[in-house]
């Protein structure tokens, strides 16, 4: 008697066919025609996603690697029509030709963005539309999944308010998030194989060095290309510290994320501006790859200006981290410093652990520093804690210190919906931190670096 060819199927091996099966359907399903998105979405009454790429530059393509395909995300977006825009020669994502990209990020710039042809539109940038085609939120730049994810839920809640969703332990508001407007500005476009083989010519058989060759340098460190990573690698090696602290920053805040590998190994240098620039470049880069030599030199580290960076560093580049968190608790907790407790709330607004970060950040703002209580309404801000509004109001009323008494009062006026603009020069006010410069010169005086940014100009 004949078996039917199903009943082969073991019940595990079924259960990984529907698993895997599931994760696939729940990827990000894309409708390739802008005309069409909007006139489902009228019809549907629903939100547009507008996503806006570029290839080649290390936040789109994180993106598109990863958080395009997260389950999560997916299933969020079965809620919302969605539209990738893209002026690649190569298609982004699937169901959409190269044709349907272009033609969608043509038809969005102009209609919806406002923005012509000779004007970037920055990219990754995600902006959602009501049903009408007004734009509810917007948020540029790179973006993690939970920051993606928040921004996503908002926009659908102010269309349909009782929409049912249970945000993940990761969703935080994004800092740059936006409302009812766009981030306008310049992208950076990554360097083609060509110009990056021209450049390293160029700079191999001159004698100029690269302060002579500078534009060239700045296109070789935007290239992942192995025989790039391995010259920038090379060349970094034989320079002083004063000319070396720059290049580790431009790579911050350009470079791909292969260059962590070239970013590691100055942690332990001898110079602590050298440390301190390292640090804060792989806090930008926010790759998981960095994060053992980040714990191993934060354990080592005796400066408290760069353990606050590499506390920093250690929360992008592993924001679920144990060890990660298990640090965190332990310096808020016992830490003497104020300065480092401070970056160490400024980490832990970076975690995923929902439940952690509000215990944090609830003792945070009971904290005996009035630096740290400030950075605690700055955080909740940051993420938008709608919780936190009472707890601030508290916090704000009990508070001595005139200036943190203002911040905290800010700070609930945001998680209650409020605009962020008095926070925007929080970091620089209140902790010293001057804000990166894409234009500095490997001398130290001029020059362009050069590159869009992780959170900047492209990624």
């Amino acid at each position: 008697m004949g078996m039917h060819p199903r009943s082969h199927i073991r019940p595990c091996h079924l259960l990984a066919i529907l698993a895997t099966t599931a994760t696939a359907t729940a990827q990000i399903r894309w409708t390739p025609s802008f005309d069409d998105a909007l006139a489902t979405a009228k019809a549907e009454r629903k939100v547009v996603l507008l996503a806006f790429n570029m290839a080649g530059e290390r936040a789109n393509e994180e993106l598109l690697a990863d958080h395009y395909k997260d389950p999560t995300l997916g299933k969020l977006s079965a809620a919302t029509i969605n539209v990738f825009c893209s002026q690649a020669n190569t298609a982004g994502v699937p169901g959409v030709s190269v044709a349907q990209q272009q033609a969608a990020e043509q038809k969005a710039r102009l209609s919806v963005l406002k923005i012509g042809p000779g004007e970037d539109v920055i990219a990754p940038q995600h902006v959602w539309l009501d049903p009408d085609g007004a734009i509810l939120n917007a948020v540029a730049y790179r973006v993690t999944k939970g920051e993606l994810e928040w921004a996503w839920l908002d926009a659908i809640r102010k269309v349909d308010p009782k929409f049912a969703w249970q945000p993940s332990p990761g969703a935080r508001a994004p800092a740059r998030l936006g409302f009812g407007e766009v981030e306008r500005g310049r992208n950076d476009k990554p360097p083609t194989k060509a110009q990056v083989d021209e450049a390293l010519k160029e700079l191999k058989k001159s004698r100029r060095g690269i302060l002579g060759n500078l534009e060239e340098f700045q296109i070789v460190m935007r290239s992942d290309e192995p025989e790039a990573v391995a010259f920038v690698t090379t060349t970094l090696n034989g320079l002083p510290e004063r000319t070396v602290v720059p290049a580790l920053s431009g790579i911050g805040l350009a470079s791909p994320k292969a260059y962590h590998s070239v970013l590691v190994p100055y942690l332990g240098n001898r110079d602590e501006e050298v440390r301190f620039a390292a640090a804060q470049a792989l806090e930008r880069m926010a790759e998981p790859k960095a994060l053992p030599a980040l714990l191993k030199h934060y354990r080592e580290e005796k400066v408290d200006r760069v353990r606050c960076h590499l506390l920093r560093a250690m929360a992008a580049s592993g924001p679920t981290h144990k060890d990660v968190q298990a640090t965190l608790d332990k310096v808020l907790a016992k830490e003497p410093s104020a300065e480092v407790r401070a970056h160490a709330v400024l980490a832990l607004a970076l975690m995923e652990d929902r439940t952690k970060v509000h215990e944090g950040l609830a003792a945070a703002l009971r904290d005996t520093s009035p630096k740290v209580r400030a950075t605690a309404g700055y955080a909740l801000a940051s993420r938008r804690e709608a919780d936190f509004a009472l707890r601030l109001d508290e916090a704000a009323h009990r508070e001595e210190e005139p200036e943190t008494k203002a911040w905290l009062e800010a700070a609930a006026k945001v998680v209650r919906g409020g605009p962020i603009d008095p926070f925007k020069n929080f970091l620089e006010k209140v902790l010293d931190e001057k804000p990166p410069r894409a234009g500095m010169g490997l001398d130290g005086a001029g020059g362009g670096m050069g590159g869009g940014r992780n959170g900047r100009r492209g990624g």
